[in-house]
């Protein structure tokens, strides 16, 4: 279930997939690594079709839909969003109104039923799901809201594609909520990777294989690579001016023949390895967010924030983290890099790292190989991680015709308010 919980249709559900995927079963036997087996295959169904979590201010509702294949307009009365997609009959209609005009369209669904009706009905939330004429299931939840009009929301399909209205379905929430994630370090997230990393051995690939420029004992903050693609890459960057530049590393974007930002194409301006940084265009933009730089460096245990798109395919949308810088200095006494406690993961690589202030102190560029260090002195170190010193960026962009923005702190910013500011200036940076 979207919730995480188990019931009889996630059993009839798992057996299916056993069964279509042609794995053998003993007598009544279901094998461990059947859920992530399933599991990885809809990170990937999930990814391709850019199934993401959006919120409507106006209903105050959201809900997950495959943005990449989902076209929307506003209806032609104006009353309402509609969303279509383009694979597949579902469809989505979102509204508000007052208690008459919420009625209405649940009257209908019950007019209209012809079998498997499914009702709800309380103080603050009405559900109405049935089979319709046409052979389509239409299900419609409305929620009252604070100012006393209800939103209501209007799904269906075929039959063939009630896994996706499932999904959607399943979704709904009366606020904002978070997009598809695996508990991290739980055993279906590091089964996946497991898996994901398994495959990667059967097509000839190393796993967490050590890229140009890195120091020993320390790997990029890459994702693994995905089984059907074991060239594509992720990573992050921030936009540094607002005519679509954005700085990110090297081992992000240096060698690809194809980058994507956002979905978008961009083109390689300038790489450096010996710091790892690359500066990027985006084509045809103007008008990017574009993040400011702090003055002075970031002192010695100072709070920093570092936002990224982690795990691409297994985490969904913008990951934050919190921590503080830990050593002015990188390994082994490198000058150009700074600690930092705020956990990264793979595809962090390129994030920006800021302060209290919202500005930038540093660029995120490599983890602790935990497992090295382990085999070295037993011991596994914790949320040991690298960043490239802001005034090391700054000197970068300056070489090549980017005056940064600056500013000194002058107000400390609610962690919230710091989230907000990496999220419009950070992006998410593919690479193939």
């Amino acid at each position: 279930m979207i919730d995480g919980k188990w019931g009889a249709g996630s059993a009839r559900g798992l057996k299916a997939f056993v069964r279509d995927s042609g794995i053998e079963l003993g007598p009544g036997e279901l094998p461990n690594l059947a859920p992530v087996a399933l599991v990885s295959d809809a990170i990937v169904t999930i990814s391709k079709q850019g199934w993401s979590r959006y919120y409507f201010d106006f209903a105050d509702l959201s809900f997950l839909s495959p943005q990449k294949t989902m076209t929307s307009k506003v209806s032609d009365n104006g009353l309402s969003l509609d969303f279509n997609d383009s694979v597949s009959s579902l469809s989505i209609s979102l509204t508000s109104g007052n208690a008459s005009r919420t009625s209405a369209f649940h009257q209908y669904a019950l007019s209209n039923s012809v079998s498997k009706l499914y009702t709800v009905r309380k103080d603050r939330l009405v559900i109405t799901s049935a089979k319709v004429f046409g052979g389509k299931t239409l299900y419609i939840r409305s929620d009252l809201m604070s100012d006393g009009n209800w939103s209501t929301i209007l799904i269906s399909s075929l039959d063939r594609d009630a896994g996706r209205l499932a999904l959607v379905t399943g979704s709904i929430l009366p606020h904002r909520g978070p997009d598809l994630e695996l508990p991290e370090n739980g055993e279906l997230a590091n089964g996946v990777l497991a898996f994901l990393a398994a495959a990667n051995d059967d097509e000839g690939v190393t796993a967490n294989a050590p890229n140009p420029g890195e120091t020993e004992g320390m790997v990029a903050a890459k994702p693994p690579s995905a089984p059907q693609d074991a060239q594509s890459s992720s990573g992050t960057g921030f936009a540094v001016a607002p005519e679509g530049l954005i700085l990110t590393n090297n081992h992000v974007a240096g060698s690809c023949h194809k980058i994507l930002v956002d979905g978008s194409p961009a083109t390689l301006i300038d790489a450096d390895e010996t710091f790892d940084l690359a500066l990027l265009r985006v084509t045809g933009v103007t008008n990017l967010v574009t993040a400011t730089f702090a003055d002075a460096p970031a002192p010695l245990n100072s709070d920093v924030t570092v936002a990224g798109y982690p795990l691409a395919g297994l985490l969904s949308g913008l990951n934050v983290t919190r921590g503080s810088v830990t050593s002015i200095k990188g390994l082994g006494g490198d000058g150009s890099r700074m600690q930092i406690s705020a956990p990264v993961q793979p595809g962090n690589s390129g994030g920006p790292v800021v302060d209290a202030y919202g500005h930038v102190v540093g660029v995120v560029v490599s983890k602790l190989d935990a497992k090295l260090v382990q085999d070295e002195i037993g011991d596994i170190p914790q949320n040991v991680n690298f960043a490239i010193r802001g005034e090391i960026a700054k000197l970068f962009l300056y070489q090549n015709g980017v005056t940064p923005r600056t500013s000194d702190g002058i107000d400390r910013l609610a962690p919230e308010t710091i989230a907000k500011q990496l999220q419009a200036a950070t992006h998410f940076i593919t690479c193939d």
